[in-house]
């Protein structure tokens, strides 16, 4: 990240100025335009003066000869961290997007999914989301249910909301398996267990044990493990590309098509999650994404938990040439709301 020199007063009100008119109209901002529609107190030929010192700086840079001035990275960087007014949605947007989360399934796929929905249209960009994983959980449930002479459905639920469910045949000579007794027996001893330290050992040392619960509880310890140990990269959820294809900055079919593609690239979308630092929202503008090809946007994004741990991470990406102040107040909002739901449906 570029080091922020020490601005004075007017030039950061020039700088903020500059931001604003580029966010709002896409196009070079003038020191005339400035002059015109923010009282400085200073002639244009004033304002013209500070803005090439600021582009000197490096807080603008000027597309064309002839053209106005627009923020760079580090212009952008400067507004975030200093001249941005606090972000809060309006309340009625704001009170919309809680009526609606609160409206949801409790299946963590499809809530992340309708987060994702929510949350582009509150900010106006692209959103996206990563599951909770699966051995950063705990188990909180464990249901085994007769689905045949020698089969039985076990589901396992997990407290971030992720379910596990297996069909399992019934060793010969075990078909006396009762399912509610091997239910109760199952989420007393592995409920609230990490699944990170789930082991046979936990159920082969207890001498009550019934031999036949023993036998299905192996295959359900292996089943989760193994579901833990191949999650080498999180599913993530996303919407609103459409948002994307509506900025001037990627009108150029083959900008698009590199943008968009990122939401396709698992690992890249997972080094760029990892860059989010809670409990605060991030803001990675331009060039500071991990990613190569987000050179040309920023993404904002923030943490959400579940029972106090992280859980995944939900955020927008849309151009460096973004409405920040809107971006931010939109996930941050969205993650504290999901993050309320997510702790009343676990029951903490």
């Amino acid at each position: 990240m570029q080091r922020l020199h020490p601005l004075d007063q007017r030039k950061q009100q020039i700088l903020k100025a500059v931001v604003d008119e580029y966010v709002s109209t896409a196009e070079p901002v003038g020191s005339h335009l400035i002059a015109g529609r923010h009282q400085l107190g200073v002639r244009s030929a004033t304002i013209r003066n500070e803005m090439a010192e600021l582009s000197e700086m490096g807080y603008l840079r000027q597309p064309h000869t002839s053209a106005g001035r627009i923020p760079s990275d580090l212009g952008y960087r400067f507004y975030v961290d200093r001249l941005m007014e606090s972000a809060v949605l309006p309340y009625d947007e704001a009170q919309r997007a809680r009526r609606l989360l609160a409206l949801r399934t409790a299946e963590i796929e499809l809530l992340l999914e309708h987060t994702c929905r929510i949350l582009a249209d509150l900010a106006r960009y692209t959103s996206l989301a990563s599951q909770p994983k699966v051995k950063e959980a705990q188990v909180k449930h464990v249901s085994v249910v007769r689905v045949g002479r020698r089969k039985v459905l076990a589901v396992v639920v997990l407290d971030n909301g992720r379910v596990i469910h297996e069909i399992f045949d019934v060793a010969e000579g075990l078909e006396s398996l009762d399912p509610v007794r091997a239910t109760n027996y199952l989420t007393a001893k592995l409920g609230g267990c990490d699944v990170s330290s789930l082991s046979a050992e936990r159920i082969e040392c207890d001498p009550e044990a019934p031999a036949n619960v023993v036998a299905l509880a192996k295959q359900i310890i292996q089943l989760v493990l193994h579901q833990a140990e191949a999650e080498e990269e999180v599913d993530i959820h996303f919407s609103g590309t459409s948002y994307m294809m509506q900025q001037p900055e990627f009108k150029n079919p083959e900008r698009l098509e590199a943008v968009l593609s990122i939401l396709d690239q698992r690992r890249s979308l997972y080094k760029l999650f990892s860059s989010v630092m809670g409990p605060e929202v991030t803001v990675l503008i331009g060039r500071e994404n991990p990613v190569e090809e987000m050179a040309e946007c920023s993404f904002v994004g923030a943490k959400y938990r579940i029972g106090g741990r992280i859980a995944g991470t939900v955020g927008v990406m849309g151009p460096t040439r973004m409405d920040y102040r809107r971006a931010v107040s939109a996930v941050e909002s969205v993650a504290r709301n999901l993050e309320m739901l997510l702790d009343g449906l676990s029951g903490l």
